[in-house]
Order: C-alpha cells, then structure tokens, then sequence
C-alpha cells in the first residue's frame, strides 16, 4: 500500500529547508494551494517529537500530523503547515518589538500549559546526561560549540566540567519548548498559531526556553534592547547567571 507520503509528494513542487532544524533532512512540499513538510531522521530520533505534536495538537499548537512512519532505517515526520508563518518572516522581522511581542506571548503560552500529562521530562539533569552521551560519542565537539564558549572553555569537555560544577539548584518546573529560537514559532493576525521543532520539549526549568529565545534574539538582532524589552513584557527581572549558564548548555546538548 502506497503511504500518504508518496502519494503527496508525486507531482509536488519540494523544497530543502534549512532555517530553524536541528540537522535532521526537513522538505517542504507544495501541492494544490497546500503546504506540507516532511521530516527525516536516522533510526528512531523522531519517536519523541511525533508523542509530543500529538500531545500539543490537542492544543491547537503544533501541526496536524498526515503521517509517521520508520522503515527500518529512517524515521519520517509528515506534517500539514501550521496557519500562519515565522515569527521572523521578512513582513514583520524588521519591526524587533513587534517580533518581541510575538515571542513573548508564545512564552506565555506554553508555561501556561498544565504539565500533570505531560509525558517527557528534560530537565536539567536529563540535560546533563545527555550533554555527557553527545561528548562521549562525539556527537558534539570542540569546534561546534560557539566562539565564545570556545574562548573560554578551550575544549566541550571543559565546557561540561563547568555546567557540573555549577549546577542549578533550584528549577521551576513548566512546559517547555526545548528549542524556542524564533523560527520554531508560528503567529497569524497577532495571535501564536503553534510551534515546531518539539524533539526537546517537555518538562522543564522555565529559564531555559527564556535563554534559547534570548541567544536567538542576540543572533538576530545585536542589541541588548531587544532581550531588556522581552522582559519587561514577560514583567520579571532577567537571572542572567541562570540565562548565561543554559545558553552555554546548548553549546552540549542541542
């Protein structure tokens, strides 16, 4: 029997995508007037992002899936396209508070969310054990991690030392997105329409989708008036100890 996918993508106009994934082979495939995106991953990687758009979907706030399959090998992700677009889409990326606005509702929206059926954690220790597993298996090296965790770790493993050595104590729980970059989240006429690249989310320290979206607005915009103006409509004082340490977490783990 001919799968979803193939019948689809037969006569399809199919795009690469690059924007927004995290090294796994994402199409975009257009075919009458609709929009659909497939995803692909070695062996069982996508196992967890397909539970967790299920479980965001019963939300409104994540794709509806056409199809998910593994052939033995790969793992595929069949999705329709949210409503909408980017949050950094060319119409509005110029205007920054406009961008901030959208970000900040998505945050909103997903510490919100009730956590007790939620069916993942990714908290910090997870993080950690994951962070070691990338290292040792050298799936994360020295020249991946950014330059100035380079500069000033020298090496991933000193990268690692550090975040143990210095371990939150204390996380404040929520539903977290796990990859909130700007790209990852979707708005139509000023209301967040859902999110993308859910293979992270779960339970999870409320700081850490804050720093992921703090390092995006860094690398997007290059001002510190972007991240004073998220906080001040997120109306909390920024941790910057906490923010600094999850970003350099990312350098080993994402």
């Amino acid at each position: 029997m001919k799968s979803k996918i193939d019948e689809i993508m037969k006569n399809a106009t199919i795009n690469d995508i690059s924007i927004g994934c995290s090294g796994d082979s994402v199409k975009e495939i257009v075919k009458n007037d609709k929009t659909y995106y497939l995803k692909k991953a070695k062996g069982n990687k996508l196992d967890k992002e397909y539970y967790m758009f299920n479980y965001l979907s019963e939300l409104h706030l994540a794709p509806k899936i056409v199809e998910f399959k593994f052939d033995g090998e790969y793992s595929y992700l069949f999705t329709e396209k949210l409503s909408g677009d980017m949050i950094c889409c060319d119409e509005i990326f110029d205007d920054m508070n406009h961008v901030i606005e959208l970000a900040a509702k998505a945050i909103n929206i997903l510490q919100s969310i009730d956590v007790d059926t939620c069916p993942f954690y990714n908290n910090l220790n997870i993080k950690l054990r994951t962070a070691k597993y990338n290292i040792e298996h050298g799936l994360v090296k020295t020249e991946d991690m950014s330059e100035e965790s380079q500069k000033r770790f020298g090496s991933v493993e000193r990268a690692y030392e550090y975040l143990v050595n210095n371990k939150i104590v204390e996380e404040k729980l929520v539903f977290s997105h796990g990859d909130l970059s700007i790209p990852n989240i979707f708005y139509e006429n000023e209301e967040i329409t859902g999110f993308v690249d859910l293979g992270d989310s779960g339970i999870a320290d409320m700081w850490f989708d804050i720093a992921i979206l703090v390092k995006s607005l860094r690398k997007n915009y290059e001002t510190d008036e972007a991240e004073k103006y998220l906080f001040k409509l997120l109306g909390i004082e920024p941790k910057y100890d906490i923010i600094d340490y999850y970003i350099i977490l990312t350098d080993v783990f994402l």
